[in-house]
């Protein structure tokens, strides 16, 4: 009887700290949740224990509440100090946006070279969004000397986690052949993967390809479809363009969409 009361208390002393770390993600992430649906003074209180004690996802939420919170809460610099203390403990997002307020010069003073630094932190763990920054550092020399491979290499990177923006940049490479042979076709390619994720700028640029047969057969079908969906999207050159098409059309909502464009 003794040895089964020993072998209980050894395995409730092992349980225990597994129950308390469970609890603590379960309050974390209802902090979260609660930033994330705006109600952030109860995310504030929900997190803040748990920051002081060290929770690296609730240090970098108590940031961003700082960050981009309530007008009443906002602070920049508080945000960075969090930030920092999330990113410290190798908490990816917290590092790209060390990295983003470096680059901005918010909350702390302005640094490219601490901006790769932090950029590069979080892009090892495969963070989308720093690797496509990576990719606009190397592009547009923030900091370094231009190298249109490496940009490119970043931007292949974070098209492949998804990131919109690097498959668009991507096809403006392949397009103008920057750092690479010109190759509509692969430009029409990376537009497309950009494009069918809702960017607006590369659903004007497919629209184009296809309007003009560059990369893609012309299909004046394809190019309608593509303006109109820039257009949908805010792109004043996609409203501009899907207004002159549906013009020769003889269509009457073309004069709608051709105001809401720009030449």
């Amino acid at each position: 009887m003794k040895r089964l009361e020993s072998i209980l208390f050894f395995l409730l002393l092992i349980l225990m700290p597994v129950a308390a770390e469970t609890n603590v993600s379960v309050e974390v992430a209802k902090g979260v949740r609660l930033f994330k649906s705006g109600k952030y003074d109860a995310a504030y209180r929900t997190l803040k224990p748990y920051a002081d004690a060290g929770n690296p996802r609730a240090q970098f939420t108590v940031g961003l509440l700082y960050d981009m919170g309530s007008i009443a809460m906002m602070d920049k610099n508080r945000a960075v100090e969090w930030y920092r203390k999330a990113a410290e403990q190798g908490l990816a997002d917290a590092q790209y946006d060390m990295g983003v307020m470096f680059s901005k010069g918010e909350g702390i003073y302005k640094d490219l070279n601490e901006a790769r630094h932090w950029y590069e932190k979080a892009a090892a763990q495969g963070h989308g969004y720093a690797l496509y920054n990576l990719g606009v550092v190397w592009e547009r020399g923030y900091g370094v000397r231009p190298d249109l491979k490496n940009a490119r290499e970043y931007y292949e990177k974070a098209a492949g986690k998804g990131v919109a923006k690097a498959a668009y940049n991507l096809g403006n490479l392949y397009y103008k052949g920057k750092g690479v042979e010109r190759d509509r076709a692969e430009a029409a390619r990376w537009y497309r993967n950009a494009a069918e994720a809702g960017h607006p700028a590369a659903q004007f640029h497919l629209g184009w390809l296809y309007e003009h047969g560059e990369g893609v057969p012309v299909d004046p079908k394809e190019a309608k479809r593509w303006y109109r969906e820039a257009a949908i999207n805010g792109s004043r050159e996609g409203a501009w363009n899907y207004g002159l098409l549906l013009e020769k059309e003889g269509n009457p909502e073309a004069g709608y969409w051709k105001k809401r464009g720009k030449r």
